[in-house]
């Protein structure tokens, strides 16, 4: 009897959820989602050579941006991603890969933080840096909309 009534209660409360849409939260998500490819490749005009690309997928306030950055030669490339919310950067985030070979190929998955107003485009940058970082020369970039 007591097992009865248990699943009945639980039948009601998963009733329930999904009349007040609780279980369709991550089904409306994916539905209001938009992806879009990205890639950036080339060589400097020193000889750094690399590349990066993937996807990103904006949601109503924020993106998430998954790929990869390569570089091709035995120096390092950075991956910059400039977040735009109308007129003004709200975030920006970096991944590098450095040398040959097949460790130099790095993978990434992050989202910017919620914004006000939403993502309106990011701004894709490739640059070849020094190992700490430091900005040496533009290879090559672009800008993804959000449709």
């Amino acid at each position: 009897m007591i097992k009865a009534r248990a699943k009945a209660a639980g039948a009601v409360l998963a009733g329930a959820a999904l009349m007040t849409g609780l279980g369709t939260g991550e089904a409306m998500a994916a539905t209001s989602a938009s992806k879009q490819p990205f890639s950036a490749s080339g060589t400097s005009h020193s000889g750094w050579s690399g590349y990066t690309n993937g996807s990103m997928t904006f949601y109503q306030r924020s993106v998430n941006i998954t790929g990869t950055v390569k570089s091709n030669t035995t120096g390092c490339v950075r991956a910059e991603f400039n977040v735009w919310s109308g007129s003004s950067i709200t975030d920006t985030q970096y991944r590098t890969a450095c040398g040959r070979g097949p460790g130099s190929s790095k993978g990434f998955n992050f989202t910017s933080p919620t914004l006000r107003g939403g993502a309106g485009s990011i701004q894709v940058r490739l640059d070849a840096v020094t190992a700490d970082g430091r900005y040496l020369e533009y290879i090559d970039g672009n800008y993804v909309y959000n449709p």
